[in-house]
């Protein structure tokens, strides 16, 4: 059937599209949403990338977004990248072959079901809270800057002369 992994990688692409719209979305916001480590969803959107069903924005404000360009992408879109189909094996004896065919139709209509879903369609119904900005925390710790202080400096005879005057 559809392995942990196929249902994972569909949560993290029914986020990325559900929230990238706007933005792109990172990967420690997909992370803290569905509670993966980054490095599992790092190694998932990577996959998704070279599919061409998501595009990665690096530096600050980067992350990812569904990559929607040429068509709009499928469940089964994602489900053939992460499911290796298994080799049906062709036994001659007449007790297999009925359930060769059982299971060949089996294959045919789970993939039809995920053919006839959108992503976005999916993401939508998905309930998943508002997106929240979240803060990128540095492994530094920084003092803030001290505050300006506006020096008034004597720039002419005429605002020395007033001054000492004062």
């Amino acid at each position: 059937m559809i392995s942990k992994k196929t249902i994972k990688a569909i949560d993290i692409a029914a986020v990325v599209a559900r929230y990238s719209p706007g933005q792109p979305v990172p990967a420690h916001e997909i992370s803290a949403l569905l509670g993966l480590s980054i490095s599992y969803i790092e190694v998932t959107l990577s996959e998704l990338k070279n599919h061409s069903i998501v595009r990665a924005y690096k530096g600050p404000g980067g992350g990812y977004q569904l990559d929607e360009k040429n068509r709009p992408v499928t469940l089964w879109d994602i489900v053939k990248i992460f499911e290796q189909p298994e080799l049906i094996s062709k036994k001659t004896s007449s007790e297999a072959m009925p359930v060769a065919s059982i299971e060949i139709e089996m294959r045919l209509r789970i993939q039809d079901f995920f053919e006839s879903r959108s992503l976005c369609d999916l993401a939508r119904q998905a309930n998943l809270p508002a997106r929240q900005k979240t803060e990128v925390r540095s492994i530094f710790k920084l003092k803030p800057l001290p505050q300006r202080v506006a020096i008034r400096v004597v720039n002419s005879v005429f605002d020395w002369k007033m001054s000492a005057l004062a």
